[in-house]
């Protein structure tokens, strides 16, 4: 288990994002110590559809100013800096890769919401909370990547207080054969776990979360794929900054396997 975890990491893990990603926001004739979360988010939403499914994640979630949100597998720490700013909540995020939570930690700080957001490295299978600690899990993207999804939502719920909700958008097994790599998540099958939807369902009931909301959101993938955010977030100051320079072939492979049904993209709310 410890060897698919470092292949995980090293998946995501390659050095210098942080200087990448400040060296192209200065080549713009941006400054670099007053970001806001609304320069940064065509680079740090990295996951399917960015800022736009951040923000329709985030209306379904409802957060508010008094709870505090663990962001599960925050990545370089976009949505967790969007729900602080937008919703004035406290965020704190956890991810495997050392290098992401580094510099989600320099990156919240430039934007100056290190007062309501804060990062460590950790594994979402061990999470290193005392139990009830939370109002509200946050998860995108993520489960790909976890092979044992009933420790994962036991996990989660684990530091859900009574009541807390868990939301997150995730990819899925489709019905159509395997999906063809690379992907963005994996450029080899061995570090993709990919289960179908009712396998999900099924590992978050028994984990004591009861579903409150289910979106199949393939489709809105799919579609979105041409859109004007989309170009965006592949541009100079997108999120190759973050994932590599292969990022492209990744990113059709995924839309190339939703439309022909070897993945499905789905949107989840649950309730401890």
């Amino acid at each position: 288990m410890t060897d698919a975890f470092d292949k995980v990491s090293s998946h995501y893990g390659e050095a210098g994002i942080g200087e990448r990603i400040l060296a192209a926001l200065q080549e713009e004739g941006i400054d670099i110590d007053a970001l806001t979360p609304e320069i940064l988010a065509p680079i740090d939403q990295f996951h399917t559809r960015g800022i736009v499914a951040t923000r329709e994640h985030a209306a379904l979630a409802a957060p508010n100013a008094d709870m505090h949100v663990l962001d599960v597998g925050c990545g370089v720490g976009g949505p967790a800096r969007f729900l602080a700013s937008t919703y004035g909540c406290r965020v704190s995020g956890i991810d495997l890769t050392a290098e992401f939570v580094a510099v989600a930690q320099m990156l919240t700080e430039r934007c100056r919401l290190e007062h309501l957001v804060d990062f460590r490295q950790a594994n979402a299978l061990d999470l290193p909370f005392a139990d009830a600690r939370f109002d509200m899990v946050w998860c995108q993207n993520v489960t790909m990547n976890i092979e044992d999804k009933a420790s994962f939502y036991r996990e989660i719920a684990r530091v859900l207080n009574s009541g807390g909700r868990f939301t997150s958008t995730e990819m899925a097994a489709g019905t159509a054969g395997p999906p063809h790599f690379p992907l963005p998540w994996a450029r080899q099958p061995e570090i993709s776990f990919l289960v179908p939807q009712e396998d999900m369902r099924v590992a978050l009931e028994a984990a004591g979360l009861r579903i409150l909301e289910w979106r199949d959101t393939s489709a809105d993938v799919v579609a979105a794929a041409q859109s004007q955010s989309e170009r965006a977030r592949h541009g100079k100051l997108g999120i190759r900054l973050i994932a590599g320079d292969d990022l492209g072939e990744r990113v059709a492979n995924s839309g190339r396997s939703l439309a022909e049904g070897r993945l499905a993209n789905v949107m989840i709310m649950a309730e401890k």
